[in-house]
């Protein structure tokens, strides 16, 4: 993941890549963003959101809940256990854990598990690409009517790509 993650983002800032390959190492979480910003340096956890966000990326939250699940579905099929086990073992309750799998996901465990690794990394990369398209918003004109004005002005307004 992290040759994939390094691929699509190769000017990554040392404080970026830090967290990145925090998260990829614990498998998931590293604490609070808060926590995180504070360790880094930063005064606080906008500090980190912004600086997630001008690297293309998505937020601490969101991007450790994609590195839990492939570590999930990698040890699934690596050893052959079941995620109702690996929640137990990792102290959390399992509705929980096949819930996050279908927040992160959009599909169920079973068939993310059938699915494999390779595409739930695919699937984070087209998440990833489309944070970097949150960063640099396609510009076009939209006509702009004044409420007391009759004609029409031009003016540019950032179109967001979802």
């Amino acid at each position: 993941m992290l040759v994939a993650i390094r691929s699509a983002r190769p000017r990554m800032t040392l404080h970026a890549r830090a967290v990145i390959e925090a998260i990829l190492l614990s498998k998931g979480p590293i604490g609070s963003a808060e926590r995180v910003a504070r360790i880094l340096g930063l005064k606080n956890r906008f500090r980190l959101a912004r600086l997630l966000l001008r690297e293309g990326l998505p937020p601490l939250h969101r991007f450790t809940e994609w590195v839990t699940v492939l570590s999930w579905v990698a040890a699934a099929e690596r050893e052959q256990v079941s995620l109702c086990w690996m929640a137990f073992r990792s102290r959390r309750h399992p509705s929980a854990c096949y819930r996050l799998v279908k927040k992160v996901t959009g599909h169920g465990w079973e068939e993310v598990q059938v699915k494999g690794p390779a595409w739930v990394l695919r699937q984070f990369l087209k998440e990833l690409h489309a944070w970097d398209r949150r960063r640099h918003p396609i510009k076009v004109r939209v006509p702009h009517q004044h409420p007391h004005h009759r004609g029409a002005t031009s003016r540019v307004r950032p179109l967001r790509v979802s």
